[in-house]
């Protein structure tokens, strides 16, 4: 018997690997698909990067390196990063390694939530946050992110926020609407916290940033709260299946996190984190990322304006723009994002995320990380003017 906590798997399915499984199934009909779904650069790593990987596969002493919570010399390597970027001094102790961040986020939503606690996530969210919810069987309140201006909605996470509240989640720039929370929303945000719950930032998106660069949290001056960020090597470091993340902890929860670690993980293979330390010297390559898929954000934006049904939602950061396609599902009778996404599969062999997966019943999100992506627009273009 499966105790799922009451826990529908079905419907808690990640629409992205649906459709992501679709497009391999039209595959293997000898269909070609345009893949706008996987958060996964098309771009292959610097051979450089690979070949430390090589390196170290074949080098017995660092392949069969046992640290739960990291490679020293990776968290020293991340500190220094930190000061050149951010102007920010961490603690390479501070720091934990784990195999990319979703574990992270499991473990620190069971280090901090219990049976009924509330947890404040963002609508739209990315599903993890939600899913680790659900598995704490928390109960989940949302404030807004504003579709039209990507600002904050000051007065939702005013209201959703009370004493019952014992996590909150951030996630700038964000996953799918590529918004920035400004310096002013984060001082906001710890303003109304004011040191009752800890506070998690997502900003693996943080060097993916079109128009100007995401203020991190790190740097808040006197801030009230306890901040927790993570961060990975998937997204412009392209390393998605190598699943090297980190998180920049505060010093209580240093012991409970690696201990978590110690039982659950072991290690983050060395192999992989050896990849994420030849990978910080390659900042020209991250940046290579960035600007190529601006370039694709741009295109998204002049491709959809004669579209009369469907509204862009102008991404400012991450691997993603959000189409609001609400007027064009009203007109044509189309019930959910799901038959949208399964629609456009069937009719232009292009393969979209369901905003279901993130709180947003009447959208698709594409990912930039497609080298058909600019053909993948003009079929879309071409599916809502028809």
């Amino acid at each position: 018997m499966i105790v799922n906590h009451g826990i529908n798997f079905f419907d808690e399915r990640f629409l992205m690997f649906v459709l992501d499984q679709m497009a391999y199934d039209y595959e293997k009909d000898g269909k070609n698909i345009i893949r706008m779904t996987l958060g996964k650069s098309e771009l292959p790593l610097h051979p450089d990067i690979v070949q430390t990987i090589i390196d170290a596969m074949k080098d017995f002493k660092k392949s069969a390196l046992v640290f739960p919570g990291g490679l020293p010399e990776l968290k020293e390597k991340l500190s220094g990063y930190y000061q050149q970027k951010h102007h920010l001094d961490i603690n390479p102790g501070n720091i934990i390694i784990s195999a990319g961040t979703s574990m992270i986020f499991r473990n620190l939503f069971y280090l901090f939530l219990k049976k009924g606690d509330e947890v404040l996530l963002p609508l739209p969210y990315y599903s993890l946050y939600h899913f680790s919810a659900l598995l704490a069987q928390a109960k989940i309140r949302y404030y807004k992110i504003d579709l039209h201006t990507l600002r904050l909605d000051r007065e939702s996470f005013k209201e959703k926020f009370t004493d019952r509240t014992r996590l909150v989640v951030i996630n700038s720039p964000g996953n799918p609407l590529g918004n920035i929370l400004t310096k002013e929303e984060l001082y906001f945000i710890d303003s109304i916290v004011d040191g009752r719950a800890p506070v998690i930032n997502d900003e693996v998106y943080d060097n993916v940033c079109f128009d100007g660069q995401s203020p991190s949290v790190m740097g808040l001056k006197d801030a009230r709260s306890m901040f927790i960020t993570t961060n990975s090597f998937s997204k412009a470091y392209r390393m998605y299946s190598r699943r090297v993340g980190w998180c920049i902890v505060p010093g209580e929860l240093i012991t409970p996190m690696t201990v978590i670690q110690h039982h659950t993980l072991l290690t983050t293979d060395p192999i992989c984190q050896f990849g994420a330390l030849k990978a910080l010297d390659y900042q020209d390559e991250v940046e290579y990322l960035r600007t190529l898929y601006k370039s694709r954000r741009d295109y998204t934006l002049a491709g959809f304006q004669p579209v009369k049904d469907v509204r862009v939602i102008p991404s400012e950061a991450s691997f993603y723009i959000t189409l609001d396609c609400k007027k064009f599902m009203e007109k044509k009778k189309i019930p959910t994002s799901l038959a949208l996404a399964t629609k456009i599969m069937g009719k232009k062999h292009v393969a979209t995320v369901p905003g279901s997966d993130f709180g947003l019943p009447h959208t698709l999100r594409l990912s930039f990380s497609c080298h058909q992506y600019n053909e993948g627009i003009n079929h879309l273009v071409d599916f809502f003017n028809s």
